[in-house]
């Protein structure tokens, strides 16, 4: 009997998450990351495996933190994980790629494992044997970033660093990379593993939640989740602001449309600063497209994601200047002279509010700072 019970295999619990740390989901469904397709990756046993087709990425975006996890790589391997990359795009260009090989012994280089690819080269070779575990920690705070594997540091350095980027060209410099993204585990054709991915982020310096509600003075909404249908009354801050940035996430139903107002004041003479959020299904770029200045801007580019998927939207509003970010790609930047004349009588101080035109539309993480 005892013998028998020798046999059995021994359940590997999970090692417990650092204090401050919580996990990147690994269970069955990948309910933390975007599947590119049915069937593109899997999880087992907590261990999340590439199996075929498209890179792995997270829900949600990301500014400051530390991210930590263990990969597994096979001799003459390639993958990598992005951090503070687009969707869409050249990740490894307008993000950033640690790169992952199975090229253990090998001198260290701008693709070599720890590299951020094609731009800088790790100080030390520290993988671990082809086929091994490797333990991989990467801190991004504002521009500084410190590169940790197998206890080894690889890079501690400042994104702006003038030698840093000597000889870099546009589009590869460090200093012109997105200073927020989605994180990602690269499938390019290798099979490669990932397991224990956790993540602590930091503060958004300056930022607040705003309470929105149905009148100029009254708050009672929870700015962290909020939904909005048409017909319902404008929601406003209780907060007037001048120059501000804001960031939210939604995610509309099919047909569904509903604004951002910049500054609100209470004469219906003054046309207010609208951003579009909607169901962009079969829309091509334009005023009416998630991220435009309705009726008044057109967006630059789709980026707006499928109906039911969270989009990350943020939005500076300097002046009369706006830029607009959709799931942090560029679709909107409007300088001050091209739209003084329509909303030259517009103060430039109100309060923010939410309008839905259309449908409903599910709001959360509505915060703000002044600029």
């Amino acid at each position: 009997m005892l013998t028998a019970l020798l046999l059995l295999p021994l359940a590997q619990p999970a090692p417990p998450v650092e204090e401050g740390f919580a996990p990147l989901s690994a269970d069955a469904e990948l309910s933390a990351w975007r599947l590119p397709k049915p069937g593109a990756w899997e999880c087992s046993d907590g261990v999340i495996r590439r199996v075929a087709g498209g890179t792995l990425f997270t829900r949600r975006i990301y500014e400051d933190f530390t991210l930590r996890l263990d990969y597994k790589i096979g001799k003459g391997g390639n993958s990598g994980v992005f951090v503070r990359a687009p969707l869409s795009g050249r990740h490894s260009a307008l993000g950033m790629e640690l790169q992952i090989m199975g090229d253990h012994g090998k001198p260290p280089s701008r693709e070599s494992t720890g590299s951020l690819y094609a731009a800088k080269a790790p100080a030390v070779a520290a993988s671990s044997g082809d086929g091994e575990w490797n333990a991989l920690e990467v801190a991004l705070l504002g521009r500084h970033m410190k590169v940790i594997l197998n206890d080894q540091a690889l890079h501690d350095f400042d994104l702006d660093d003038p030698a840093v980027n000597e000889g870099l060209v546009p589009g590869i410099r460090l200093s012109d990379r997105c200073p927020r993204g989605f994180i990602g585990l690269q499938d390019h054709g290798a099979p490669v593993e990932f397991r224990n991915v956790r993540i602590r982020e930091e503060p958004e310096e300056g930022f607040a939640s705003i309470p929105l509600g149905p009148g100029p003075a009254e708050g009672g909404n929870d700015a962290e989740s909020l939904v909005v249908e048409e017909g319902m009354p404008i929601l406003r801050s209780t907060e007037a602001l001048g120059d501000y940035e804001v960031r939210l996430e939604y995610r509309v139903e099919v047909g569904a449309q509903a604004v951002w107002l910049a500054r609100l004041d209470n004469d219906p003479k003054h046309p207010p600063l609208e951003i579009v959020m909607g169901d962009d299904t079969g829309r091509a770029p334009g005023r009416e497209a998630s991220g435009a200045l309705l009726g008044a801007a057109s967006t630059m580019m789709p980026a707006s994601l499928p109906v039911g998927e969270w989009n990350d939207l943020r939005a500076v509003f300097r002046g009369w200047t706006v830029r607009v970010y959709l799931n942090e790609m560029p679709v909107l930047n409007v300088p001050s002279a091209n739209l003084w004349g329509k909303y030259m009588y517009t103060p430039l101080r109100g309060t923010p509010a939410l309008a839905a035109r259309q449908g409903k539309l599910e709001l959360r993480r509505v915060r703000a700072r002044p600029l």
